[in-house]
């Protein structure tokens, strides 16, 4: 069983409550009714000084995903909340770690630079699990906003970071946009590639995927409040030994 502690709840009021949701932790119950889940991991933070509390789930993040979790305390406040989520009209931020080979487009390694991935996403054919990849079966527009915070080339490929601000909401977008272009996920299962041989020593055994800033307009006083999650101490250790390297 996962308690939130004080420092997980990035921001609360009397009708929405973000928290740090860990990686490994689902957003919410999954098939196996053993597994806890951060959705039940709220209901017994409020419950333990509420009678009774009301919670409602607008929005998901992938289980191995941490970061910005946001829910509403309040029905009075679902139908703001779910309007901006469907209206994209909150905007999210991620911080995703990737590694590629020594052949990726140099336009993507330049720090500071902008683009928009701007491929629709559909599901992947001939698979016994569940993937999408750019194209694909039903597919749907997605856009996603990248900006290339640092990056690096390493003797067998090459490392980036980079700062993710999906426009659309598609299952897995950041992930398969990002596998698109060369520079999968660090320990992405779905979309990734095994990862380089100079950094396994440095291995975060986790996806290197954080929500890390989620901005949206209060429900009730119309204030436009920004919640951050700190960057986990997983990535920020991967990060400095990557960029250390020789």
């Amino acid at each position: 069983m996962t308690d939130l502690s004080p420092s997980q709840i990035l921001y609360e009021d009397d009708y929405v409550i973000a928290v740090d949701k860990p990686s490994g932790l689902p957003s919410q119950g999954t098939l196996d009714p053993s597994r806890d889940h951060c959705f039940a991991a709220v209901q017994r933070y409020l419950a333990a000084r509420m009678p009774s509390p009301y919670v409602g789930l607008h929005h998901r993040l992938d289980a191995q995903t941490s970061g910005v979790l946001l829910m509403t305390k309040s029905r009075a406040a679902n139908t703001s909340i779910s309007e901006q989520f469907q209206t994209h009209t909150i905007r999210k931020t991620y911080l995703a770690v990737c590694t590629g080979a020594a052949d990726v487009a140099s336009e993507y390694l330049i720090p500071d630079r902008e683009w928009l991935v701007n491929t629709p996403i559909g599901e992947q054919t001939g698979t016994k699990i569940q993937k999408f990849c750019v194209g694909g079966k039903n597919r749907k527009s997605a856009r996603t906003q990248v900006r290339c915070l640092m990056s690096r080339p390493l003797r067998d490929g090459v490392f980036g970071v980079y700062a993710c601000t999906p426009e659309t909401g598609r299952t897995h977008q950041i992930r398969v946009h990002l596998a698109s272009l060369g520079l999968p996920i660090v320990c992405d299962t779905l979309y990734g590639t095994p990862l380089p041989r100079s950094l396994r020593p440095a291995d975060p055994h986790r996806l290197c995927l954080h929500a890390a800033k989620l901005e949206f307009t209060h429900p009730i006083t119309g204030e436009r409040i920004t919640v951050e999650a700190p960057e986990p101490e997983a990535l920020t250790r991967f990060i400095k030994k990557a960029m250390k390297l020789p």
